[in-house]
């Protein structure tokens, strides 16, 4: 069906089509066809849009010709935008499927790696309280030989990082201070960046606070999301030696609290980016980390039904937090 505009009372059904269909900026420029044609575009008996056409530079009438073309290329319009709109919908459910598949799959690694991790710290935590304590007798036998004393304290030093990082295998399987109640992240965030404010002023890192003021109280694990803070600020302190800046910004987006840790260290390689929550993984030196931080992290947001992921910016990295702001369906689990 095509509307002939110059043979159309504009009064009335013009100005009915422009109300109906057009937004403002859409009228304003459907206000300048005096005549011509209206070209309704039709999917399936719905309408999907309108097609304009204005009046000949000739100034001649539209022919049957003119008519049964413009007809034809409005059903071919139509089938392409409909075309387009379907594309659009099966790429965006496809990525989403994609992104489920890959939490999914990171998710059932990190449960099997987790239990296997506790069951590996239970069995190491008993030897290693004994070569401790054996350690400690052994010092008292070798008090005048100082050479001995210096290996003895490196091996002292050694056992107290592999009960560290017991600990953290520990933790990453299952996260102490679950015990959720309603807090203000402002509040907690400022408390964590207390803990290392002197340390950050040696070292000439400033940290910037970009606080709503008006961030509603969540429901959370406070020592958990405290864990999280701190392992996300150390990261880029670690990341910055040299000194620089960490920008702390707390909005609300939705339903939801984002909150993002930046900072303008040398950011992370864009192919190791897929890489950074996998439990062992680090891009630091051996000595300085074991790879199970941002694990940790991970399962502690997971366990609040959030989000945690990591970007590059122009100058550094950054590391953004979800938080729902109603957690009816968080993952409880009791302290052991």
């Amino acid at each position: 069906m095509l509307l002939n505009l110059a043979k159309i009372n504009r009064p009335s059904k013009i100005i009915e089509l422009l109300e109906t269909t057009a937004n403002k900026k859409e009228k304003k420029i459907l206000s300048f066809f005096e005549n011509g044609l209206i070209i309704p575009l039709m999917y399936q008996s719905e309408l999907s849009g309108l097609f304009i056409i204005s009046d000949k530079i000739s100034s001649r009438e539209f022919t049957e010709d003119d008519l049964e073309f413009l007809s034809i290329l409005g059903n071919q319009i139509s089938v392409a935008i409909e075309n387009t709109w379907l594309y659009e919908a099966e790429k965006k459910a496809t990525k989403q499927l994609r992104e489920t598949q890959q939490q999914l799959v990171h998710s059932e690694r990190l449960a099997a790696l987790g239990e296997m991790s506790a069951k590996v710290a239970h069995e190491i935590n008993n030897p290693l309280g004994i070569i401790k304590n054996y350690l400690l007798l052994t010092n008292k036998l070798v008090v005048d030989n100082k050479k001995s004393i210096e290996y003895l304290d490196i091996v002292d030093n050694e056992i107290d990082r592999i009960a560290k990082i017991v600990s953290e295998l520990l933790d990453f399987h299952r996260p102490r201070g679950f015990e959720f109640q309603r807090v203000d992240i402002a509040k907690l965030a400022t408390s964590v960046i207390s803990l290392m404010s002197r340390q950050f002023e040696k070292n000439k890192v400033i940290i910037e606070k970009r606080f709503d003021p008006n961030i509603p109280e969540i429901e959370i694990s406070p020592e958990g999301i405290k864990q999280v803070f701190l392992n996300l600020i150390i990261n880029s302190y670690d990341a910055m030696p040299d000194g620089g800046q960490v920008r702390i910004a707390i909005t609300t987006v939705g339903d939801e609290i984002s909150i993002c840790f930046s900072d303008t260290g040398p950011g992370i390689p864009p192919e190791l980016v897929p890489r950074i929550f996998e439990p062992f993984f680090t891009t630091k030196e051996p000595s300085k980390g074991t790879g199970l931080g941002l694990s940790v992290c991970y399962g502690i947001i997971k366990k609040h039904n959030g989000s945690i992921t990591f970007h590059n910016e122009e100058s550094g990295g950054c590391f953004e937090i979800r938080l729902p702001l109603i957690n009816k369906d968080r993952k409880y689990e009791p302290n052991i």
